[in-house]
């Protein structure tokens, strides 16, 4: 009787798809750190009206007496860039969307990247249907349930799309399930 042989998951001789993965983590927590600092200096503008008609020198002495140091979720804020001052509240948000679809289409590459590195290229259309789910549900609740809810859960899926789990999903489920048919009797 004939074993079957058992290819692995992950090509360990080939561990390429390691830089891969750590490309994501070190780009996922500086991408987060940009975000937070975003999202603080706009939380400070809208708390405070009058900062944004100020010059920017004058926001960035401003800044240093009402926010510093600050903890945001694990990252200390202890100054902004600079670059912030010299925007509205409106460039702002503009500059919050667009990092967000950058941010989003890094991912995508290097989700696409992590497919190609283990060997598991041929199952792509199922990344494009995990990040095609995802903003269809993104979009659901930003527009049928405004406000904090909402955007709440819109930020959890769009925290999913900005972490390795949809290329882990995308090798290990069906790897696992073709090891399971494959020791069924």
């Amino acid at each position: 009787m004939k074993e079957a042989t058992v290819t692995p998951i992950l090509p360990w001789k080939r561990p390429i798809w390691m830089v891969v993965l750590l490309g994501m983590l070190v780009f996922g927590f500086y991408q987060e750190l940009a975000k937070v600092h975003l999202n603080h200096y706009i939380d400070t503008v809208q708390k405070h009206p009058e900062f944004e008609s100020l010059h920017h020198s004058e926001r960035a002495v401003l800044w240093e007496q009402i926010n510093q140091p600050k903890r945001l979720q694990y990252y200390v804020i202890r100054g902004t860039w600079s670059g912030f001052h010299l925007m509205t509240l409106s460039d702002l948000k503009a500059l919050k969307w667009a990092m967000s679809v950058f941010i989003l289409l890094v991912f995508f590459v290097f989700d696409g990247l992590f497919l190609k590195t283990t060997g598991h290229f041929h199952r792509w259309p199922w990344l494009v249907v995990i990040y095609g789910l995802a903003g269809l549900i993104m979009g659901f609740f930003m527009l049928v349930i405004p406000g904090k809810t909402g955007y709440s859960v819109s930020h959890e899926f769009l925290a999913f799309l900005q972490s390795p789990l949809p290329s882990f999903l995308i090798v290990l489920v069906p790897s696992l399930l073709e090891r399971m048919r494959q020791n069924e009797p």
